[in-house]
């Protein structure tokens, strides 16, 4: 059984689908493997749609932050006062000087979506 992928809402969708396209490669469609199969990808698929607001509403929060600071008091407040790391800055879309490693490309298409709308003022 493959590993699924849990980490965002891109993963989760990812895995529904890779969930359903398992269930559809069972040769019997009534066995329990089947249907596990159909459940774990409707499941997945229900927890990636009931977090959908929450993301929009982070991608909201995110952008006016970046919109409403400069990169240093920005590096500043995410850094220093909420403790995340440089890492942890790249993956909300920031591209910030400050940041010890470059920028890299985010998997799947809602991280893609996201990248590079948050620069630096």
């Amino acid at each position: 059984m493959p590993d699924y992928n849990l980490s965002s809402i891109g993963a989760v969708s990812a895995s529904a689908e890779l969930a359903r396209l398992r269930a559809s490669r069972e040769p019997d469609q009534d066995s329990y493997n089947a249907a596990w199969l159909h459940g774990y990808a409707d499941a997945l698929a229900n927890v990636a749609d009931a977090l959908e607001p929450q993301q929009e509403l982070m991608d909201a929060i995110i952008g006016y932050m970046g919109e409403q600071h400069d990169s240093a008091e920005l590096y500043g407040i995410l850094h220093d006062t909420l403790e995340m790391s440089d890492q942890e800055i790249r993956s909300l879309g920031f591209d910030l000087p400050q940041c010890k490693e470059p920028l890299q490309a985010h998997q799947g298409t809602k991280s893609a979506k996201r990248k590079g709308i948050y620069h630096e003022r």
